[in-house]
């Protein structure tokens, strides 16, 4: 077995007072900075094996500009597209880097200015003298999460709490040692959205920033998060929703102390599992890239089209984003554009022995990571969402009788959509081609 090394590398990435930030409404402008955003950059190599794995503190990348930055990274460090992995912790107290409609335009000026030179940043450093790891891994519980899709007492889903909801509690950290056994980074794996602070006016990493601060005081190391099945999940605020809220003249707003708070309860948890850790050892780099088919459904016929546009004036959010969706339908069928069996994405695979990191265009629901990791029993699966650009939720079969905000997005955020039981699909679509990667000698 070659020595498994590592080089990490760390830039900043704040926008300037001022951005959009992204996530709620696109007339959010943050006031000031409470924590600055970073790229963190985990660069592993083993023999000819390498894979550059980047985590920003950004709320998602969109499909075109997550392949300029790839890129360009690739370019910058002499690597190949596919040895470029950029994942999104999907704070929602961010610049625009996703440019959905009806959430506003992708910032243009911060991409260029602020966000490309940082990941080339980080991509160098990381790079520039890897040593060689041993890797530790502990497993506990947290309760920092809850399944989001609240059903109200109209019979309505909206995003609260639901504690009988599907939800995944554990939490991971995954621990690297140098030669002389000092800790040289750590890595959290945990599915929660970013949207403890609220629609607030602060720049921050939201919560899962101050759990990583806390890690990197305790071990004296950089401590990167990769955010996990985030699709039907949300923070577990103590105000019963998933988003922090407080009234300042009459109005509701956000409020960044329960991002506080609930980042101090994730370190909590995040420490004393990395307390825990006690079996270091020399593990074995895989790397691969599957692709996964989803099904599709036709699109809505032109009629239907033309009588819902009717009848939706759009808006912002998910009504600017169905009113672009029923135009986009009647352009196609206008211009006779033909329907597609299905859609392929491209699913990026990194293992560090059994461990196995798999990254997903997708907000991931919960049941779909835990039945990933149940038909795996040869692999410790971490299911990470917002890997490599963003092609919205992707919920399970079950949820699309009730509706909600998800299955809104999972509808109207593509031409076509996919088929009711495309979470199938993706679930055993995605094992295979694992297991294909890491079965591989």
């Amino acid at each position: 077995m070659k020595d498994l090394k590592l080089g990490v590398g760390r830039s900043v990435i704040t926008p300037e007072v001022g951005c959009h930030l992204c996530g709620y409404r696109p007339d959010i402008l943050s006031e000031s900075v409470a924590d600055d955003l970073t790229a963190t950059a985990l660069y592993f190599r083993q023999g000819e094996r390498q894979v550059l794995l980047v985590s920003l503190t950004i709320t998602t990348l969109n499909n075109e500009l997550c392949e300029l930055l790839r890129t360009e990274a690739a370019k910058a460090a002499g690597l190949a597209k596919s040895e470029v992995i950029l994942h999104a912790t999907h704070t929602h107290s961010g610049p625009n880097t996703d440019g959905t409609v009806g959430w506003g335009v992708v910032d243009e000026a911060y991409r260029d200015e602020i966000l490309l030179p940082g990941l080339i940043s980080a991509a160098k450093e990381a790079m520039t003298a890897p040593v060689p790891v041993t890797v530790g891994v502990g497993v506990g519980e947290s309760d920092v999460a809850v399944n989001r899709r609240q059903l109200t007492a109209k019979n309505e889903i909206a995003l609260g709490q639901n504690p009988w909801g599907p939800i995944d509690r554990r939490m991971t950290v995954v621990t690297f040692q140098n030669e002389e056994g000092n800790c040289i980074a750590n890595l959290i794996h945990y599915g929660c959205h970013g949207t403890a602070a609220g629609i607030n006016r602060e720049i921050t990493r939201d919560w899962s920033g101050y759990m990583c601060d806390a890690l990197e005081r305790e071990s004296g190391a950089v401590a990167v998060f990769f955010n996990g099945c985030i699709g039907d999940t949300g923070p577990r605020i103590t105000n019963g929703g998933t988003a922090g809220e407080k009234r300042v003249d009459g109005k509701i707003c956000g409020d960044i102390t329960y991002a506080a708070q609930l980042g101090q309860a994730a370190a909590r948890d995040a420490v004393s599992i990395w307390r825990g850790i006690w079996d270091v050892h020399p593990v074995d780099l895989k790397i691969g890239t599957g692709r996964v088919s989803i099904p599709l459904k036709a699109k809505t016929d032109l009629e239907t089209a033309k009588a819902m546009l009717q009848e939706r004036a759009g808006g912002i959010n998910v009504s600017g984003l169905r009113r672009h969706h029923l135009e986009k339908v009647i352009e196609a069928h206008e211009a006779g554009i033909p329907d597609e069996k299905e859609f392929v994405f491209e699913l990026p695979v990194i293992a560090l022995g059994n461990l196995v990191l798999a990254g997903f265009p997708y907000e991931v629901f919960s049941e779909s990571g835990l039945r990933m990791d149940r038909m795996l029993p040869e692999a410790k699966l971490l299911t990470v969402s917002c890997v490599n650009g963003r092609h919205g939720y992707f919920v399970t079969e079950d949820v699309l009788c009730r509706g909600g905000y998800e299955v809104n997005m999972f509808y109207y955020d593509r031409l076509q959509p996919y088929v009711d039981n495309a979470d199938f699909a993706l679930v055993r679509g995605s094992v295979d081609g694992i297991r294909k990667i890491i079965s591989e000698d």
